[in-house]
C-alpha cells in the first residue's frame, strides 16, 4: 500500500491495488520519504560515518573533497573563508569579494551581512564589468525555487565558467534547491555540462545537514577546524544520500518527471484560462498561474493535495520516492479542483 508523499512508499511504482492516504505532500518538504521503524525490538543502528558519506558525495560529483557541516548557513560562511584563504595562499590577498547572482530572491543573511559580497543581476555583461582585482569568486544557484521554478540557461552558466577561468576566480554553485536527484540528475548543473569549483548541497527539502563539495585546488583553503554535523543528522542523511545515489535512481526520477510533466501539460492546455505556462523539470515542476497561485494551493490542500505557491507558480515538488500512482492521484485531484472553477476572465 502506498503512503502519502510524506510517508513511506515501499511498493514499486505502478503496483496494482495501491491506495493513497491524504494528504499527498507535493510541497517539497521531503526529499526522500523513509520507512517508518518496524514495531518491536530494533537492532542498534550503525554509527554513521561522516567520511563515508563525504566519499559518496565525491564519487557522484566533480569534487575531490567533501565536508559535511551542520547547515547551509555554515557552508556559506566556510565558502567565503575557503575562497579568500586560497587566494591569500596563492599570493592574492586582496581577492576577497564575492559576486552573487540571486535573481529576485534576497541574499542569504550571511552574505547580506558581509560588505565584500555584492548582489548581481543574471547578466554576464554586468558581471564582467563588476569583476576587478579584488574579486574572489562567482556564486549562483543553477535552479531556484524561492519565487518560482527558475532554471538558469546553460549558456549563462557557461559564460560564468569562462569568466571565472579567465580571471582566476572560484565558480560556486548552490544546489540546495535542486541537488541530489531532484531534476533527474544527481545535481542540476549536470544537465548543462558546466562544472563548478565548489558546490553547496543540502538542507533543502528535508536533508538535515549541508555539505561542501570542492576540487583539490580550492580545498587547500579549507579552515583547519570545522563544526561537525550531529550523529543524528548524519544517520538521517545517510539513508537519504544512499537512496539518491542508488543505481537506477536517476532514471526512475526522470521517468516520473515525464509522467508529472505530461499530466500537468495536459491540464495547462485544457485550462489555458487558469494556467499560462509550465516550468521546471524532473520532480520540480510548476504551472504558471493566470489566477492567484495561493488561492489554488488552498483549494488543493482542502482536497488532499499539498503544493507550494511560489510567486505566480503552483509548484509540484514531491519526494523522490513518489510513485506513479501517487503522481496520478495528485493530478486527478488537480483536475477535479480545476474543473470546479469557472473559466477565468481573460
Amino acid at each position: 500500500m502506498s503512503q502519502s508523499a510524506s510517508q513511506p512508499a515501499p511498493e514499486p511504482p505502478g503496483e496494482s491495488g495501491e491506495t493513497h492516504l491524504a494528504p499527498l505532500d507535493f510541497s517539497g518538504a521531503c526529499l526522500v520519504a523513509t520507512a517508518e521503524p518496524a514495531q518491536g525490538p530494533l537492532e542498534p543502528a550503525p554509527t554513521p560515518d561522516a567520511a563515508a558519506l563525504a566519499d559518496l558525495l565525491v564519487a557522484h560529483s566533480f569534487g575531490d573533497t567533501a565536508v559535511l557541516l551542520p547547515s547551509a548557513v555554515t557552508v556559506r560562511r566556510v565558502i567565503l573563508d575557503t575562497v579568500r584563504a586560497q587566494h591569500r595562499v596563492a599570493g592574492r590577498p586582496k581577492r576577497r569579494e564575492l559576486l552573487v547572482c540571486a535573481g529576485d530572491g534576497p541574499l542569504a543573511l550571511e552574505f547580506a551581512g558581509d560588505a565584500e559580497v555584492s548582489r548581481m543581476p543574471d547578466e554576464i555583461g554586468a558581471i564582467r564589468a563588476a569583476i576587478g582585482p579584488k574579486t574572489a569568486g562567482l556564486f549562483v544557484a543553477p535552479v531556484r525555487l524561492a519565487a518560482g521554478i527558475e532554471m538558469l540557461p546553460g549558456s549563462f552558466l557557461a559564460e560564468l565558467r569562462e569568466a571565472a577561468d579567465e580571471y582566476g576566480l572560484a565558480l560556486i554553485f548552490d544546489e540546495t534547491d535542486a541537488g541530489l536527484g531532484r531534476t533527474g540528475m544527481a545535481f542540476a548543473h549536470e544537465w548543462t555540462g558546466v562544472t563548478p569549483d565548489l558546490m553547496l548541497v543540502g538542507e533543502g527539502g528535508g536533508l538535515p545537514l549541508a555539505a561542501l563539495v570542492l576540487t583539490a585546488k580550492w580545498a587547500r583553503g579549507l579552515p583547519g577546524t570545522l563544526p561537525a554535523a550531529t550523529q543524528d543528522a548524519l544517520a538521517e542523511a545517510a539513508g537519504i544520500l544512499e537512496a539518491a545515489f542508488a543505481p537506477g535512481f536517476e532514471g526512475r526520477v526522470q521517468g516520473l518527471g515525464w509522467l508529472l510533466e505530461d499530466r500537468l501539460a495536459t491540464l495547462r492546455y485544457r485550462r489555458s484560462d487558469l494556467f499560462s505556462g509550465l516550468v521546471g523539470t524532473g520532480l520540480a515542476q510548476g504551472l504558471v498561474c493566470a489566477v492567484p497561485a495561493e488561492d489554488l494551493a488552498a483549494r488543493l490542500a482542502g482536497a488532499g493535495l499539498v503544493v507550494s505557491p511560489l510567486g505566480n507558480v503552483l509548484a509540484f515538488v514531491p519526494p523522490l520516492t513518489v510513485t506513479e500512482a501517487e503522481i496520478s492521484a495528485a493530478a486527478d485531484i488537480l483536475e477535479r479542483v480545476a474543473a470546479e472553477l469557472e473559466p477565468a476572465t481573460p
